[in-house]
């Protein structure tokens, strides 16, 4: 993704004839159905509560009709359910990808934000029984929960580095606010943010074995410069997080972290108590960032620990992909077909956002009995 150039929704077309210059490369002899009409469809579907795909097929099959005059594609016919599969691995992940941020304005949204953002990775599951593990990177604002950024990724978890890089470059989220879980802190992603002019919050763990414990050292006989204590009761536990902030500008870090300008600890502590057993957790969290002391210690805690709060939205997000849209249950063959359906369950999920709904799994039976609703919203915001 590109952010050079601002696309705004008032000078593309709807969606739906935007997806018509996806790449086609079958046989126009041979062509029976239309790949903008399979796409538009099955996007509908699964904001109709569809997710396998013999259950898209199955409504593509049953809303022919009215999908035909909602698309603008009158002589459109059902395509058969060993061919669905089949289109959809033919769908270029990229093309796609790009059509879908510069429609509906990713760019405008990230540029005019200066908020935190969290990226994270997350297994498709449905492609493990084929042993091609697939996998997709998102970056999500902490704030709007909107997803700005994607990538595909296959292979291993340590594939999830080289392709988090990419996608930094590529979205021009290294000059930005950004959070990372300890699979990422290295000296190499946090040199490429720092030099940037980004900022980071990174957890750091075992993977970094002589920083873990220079950090330890730190919080144990240092007195924070600032610190932001919260409480929170909820699903039969009442939860007390308290952060700290240490400088560690002046820290004797190894060499190799010289160029990620290191500047800040965060120490994180969380007491649970389980309500109905009384039973109490402890746990210690670090993390360190390059965001400078400031002149007011508090504030700055208060902001560091709170983006350490909403990374999680990030994951939250998964949740709903895998309960709501029942991610994890599409069992697909292939790895472009695998990519091609989590990029349409992301359009999906940005379209959620935008019709503004508070019950997602609400809002898609909704769009499933009440089809005209359903028409009007998805003009609303141009798909149709």
């Amino acid at each position: 993704m590109s952010l050079n150039v601002v696309y705004t929704e008032a000078n593309v077309c709807n969606f739906v004839e935007a997806i018509s210059q996806l790449t086609d490369d079958r046989d126009n002899r041979g062509k029976r159905h239309a790949l903008a009409f399979v796409v538009a469809g099955v996007v509908l579907a699964i904001l109709s509560g569809r997710s396998t795909v013999s259950s898209i097929f199955r409504y593509l099959r049953n809303r022919i009709e009215w999908l035909r005059e909602v698309t603008q594609h009158p002589k459109a016919g059902v395509v058969s359910r060993a061919h669905l599969p089949r289109l959809l691995a033919r769908v270029d992940w990229v093309e796609l990808n790009t059509l879908i941020d510069q429609h509906f304005g990713v760019q405008v949204e990230l540029s005019a934000t200066h908020d935190w953002v969290a990226i994270d990775g997350k297994v498709l599951r449905g492609t493990l029984a084929s042993g091609d593990k697939q996998s997709v990177v998102f970056a999500v604002s902490h704030a709007s929960r909107t997803l700005l950024a994607q990538a595909p990724m296959h292979g291993s978890k340590a594939s999830e580095i080289p392709v988090v890089r990419d996608l930094l470059k590529q979205s021009q989220l290294e000059a930005h606010k950004v959070t990372l879980d300890a699979h990422h802190c290295n000296p190499h992603t946090t040199a490429q943010i720092h030099q940037a002019g980004g900022q980071y919050v990174i957890q750091i763990k075992g993977n970094q074995p002589l920083l873990l414990t220079q950090c330890q050292q730190v919080a144990a006989t240092a007195v924070p410069l600032g610190s932001h204590a919260e409480c929170e009761k909820g699903h039969g536990r009442l939860t007390t997080r308290e952060g700290q902030c240490f400088g560690i500008n002046a820290l004797n870090v190894a060499p190799r972290w010289s160029d990620s300008g290191v500047h800040t600890l965060v120490v994180m502590k969380r007491h649970t108590l389980t309500l109905a057993t009384q039973k109490t957790t402890c746990e210690t969290a670090y993390y360190i960032s390059n965001q400078g002391l400031s002149t007011d210690p508090q504030a700055q805690a208060m902001e560091l620990t709170g983006a350490i709060r909403q990374h999680w939205h990030v994951e939250s997000d998964n949740w709903i992909r895998d309960v709501t849209l029942d991610e994890d249950n599409v069992k697909t063959k292939s790895a472009n077909q695998a990519q091609g359906m989590g990029c349409l369950r992301s359009l999906a999920l940005r379209l959620l956002r935008r019709f503004n709904v508070n019950n997602f799994q609400e809002a898609l039976e909704d769009f499933a009995d009440c089809p005209s609703r359903f028409e009007a919203l998805l003009r609303r915001v141009k798909f149709l």
